[in-house]
Order: structure tokens, then sequence, then C-alpha cells
């Protein structure tokens, strides 16, 4: 199912995307390789047409460029002080598999698929820092093209999930409600297979509590019922939404019940205690 992407994800996107990168002096001080930047630049700020034949004639390269290879790591891991650089190649990672389907399952050929992205989603305990964020939204659209295909790298997928998961319910459980939307998006996206939604509920202190919590909160019985929308603890993203009982976005809401929703396909895994 395909839903429009968070507001505030796209912004932060578009905001990155227009960064001006040195990217020689990045080659100068060692930070990527000659033919790190060639790929690069073959890439940005091209049409997408010419970003999905550039790509697709020579798949290998940009499969070494995200995910590391023989002949060296990952641009992810070589400009690992870089912040700059991460954030503007998460960004671009994501419009590559967006632009070019054949590239996620190219990706996932590759023996550690999620390897140089799983310990960015630890990068910082700040909920609303880039890197996590934009690692979090790429993570969730490859394991998605993961899940289409049970061939592809099931066990990684099956040990990626867990840590996309505990990531995503610290914004699930931070009081904005753009961060909340953001990830209960991505469960959307990740709720597509059997053992997907299991591992979910498996760690449900954390991913299924904290979206009680927000229909709570919705119905006007949430554990607090100051809403910080109305104590002017919210943020300008949060301010903005259309607001139902304790803050509560009509959109966040859709969102909410939709992951509920798939949840209930393992109903007699969940059934009993999911009434509760």
């Amino acid at each position: 199912m395909s839903l429009d992407p968070p507001t505030y994800l796209v912004s932060l996107q578009n905001n990155i995307r227009a960064r001006p990168i040195p990217w020689e002096g990045a080659v100068r001080a060692g930070t990527i390789t000659e033919n790190d930047l060639k790929r690069i630049k073959a890439v940005d700020k091209v049409r997408k047409d010419q970003r999905r034949q550039t790509v697709e004639a020579d798949t290998d390269a940009y499969r070494s460029l995200l995910l590391g290879g023989d002949h060296g790591k990952s641009v992810l891991e070589s400009a690992a002080k870089r912040a700059d650089v991460i954030q503007y190649m998460l960004v671009l990672a994501g419009d590559l598999i967006n632009d070019v389907p054949s590239l996620g399952p190219a990706l996932l050929e590759h023996p550690s698929p999620y390897k140089p992205f799983l310990p960015l989603l630890s990068h910082s305990t700040n909920p609303e820092d880039p890197i996590p964020l934009l690692t979090s939204s790429f993570l969730s659209s490859l394991i998605s093209a993961a899940q289409t295909d049970s061939t592809k790298s099931s066990s990684e997928t099956n040990e990626a999930l867990p840590k996309l998961y505990n990531y995503l319910s610290t914004l699930t459980k931070s009081q904005d409600s753009g961060l909340q939307d953001i990830a209960v998006q991505e469960y959307s996206a990740l709720l597509r297979t059997k053992k997907a939604r299991e591992l979910f509920w498996k760690q449900r202190q954390d991913t299924v509590n904290p979206l009680i919590d927000i229909l709570r909160a919705a119905a006007g019985a949430g554990r607090d019922s100051d809403s910080t929308m109305w104590s002017g603890g919210a943020s300008i993203r949060t301010a903005t939404e259309a607001g139902l009982s304790g803050g509560v976005g009509l959109q966040l809401l859709y969102h909410v019940l939709l992951a509920i929703w798939q949840l209930s396909f393992e109903g007699t895994l969940i059934g009993k205690d999911l009434e509760k």
C-alpha cells in the first residue's frame, strides 16, 4: 500500500539535496575516493531517466558504492566522520532505490545488505537527528522490497527488523506528532509479512503500546490529560496539524489504525492480548 510521505521528512530531504557538498575536498581528505565521486556526480542532480540509465548500466558499481565490496568500504563507512556527506548520501540512496527499480533487488543480493546502515540508527539519542531519521526511511524501503521476494536476504532482514523497530519506537514515544507519523508510516511499510508482524509483536512493549497510547490520547483518555498542543510544548510540525483530542492529528490517527489493522492479520497470535 502506498502512503504520502511525511511532510517533515520530505522537507528535510529537500533541504539536504539543496546543500552544497565540497566533494573535491572530501576526496583530498581521503573521505571518499575518486571513483566514489565519479559515481555520485553521474547520478546527482540529473533527470530520473538519466539516473536510471546510469545505474542500470553499472549496477555492481552502485551496489559497491552504498554497501562496499571487494574493492573497498561503503561510502557511508568511509565518510563516518562527515555528517554532511552521510546525510547527503542517505538522501541520494533513497532517491536511487525509488528511481531505479532494479537497484533494490541488486542491493539485496549483497551478503550484508543492511550492514553499513544499521549502526547509523544509533548515531544519536536526539529524535530529530537527521542521520537516523534518513537511515530508517532508507531501510524501511529496502526491507519492504526484500519482503516482496522471500528469497532475498531473509535471515539478514529478520535480524535487521528488530533494530529498526527499536529505533522507530523512540519516535512513537516522542511528543512530536510529526516524528510519530514518520515512525507509524514506516511501520506500515514493514508489516507486510507474517514474520515481520511476529517480530513487531514480540517487541510490543516498545512497538504496540505507544500506538495504543496515541489512540487513547485521540479519544481523550491519554495518560496525561494535558495536551502538549495546548500547553505550548508542541513543535511547529505538531501545531500545524488538524488535531483531535490530545493533539493527535487525523492523518496520524489514520496511520496508527492502519498499522494496527495490519497487525491484526496475526489474530491467533495477538488477539486476546490486543483486546486488553
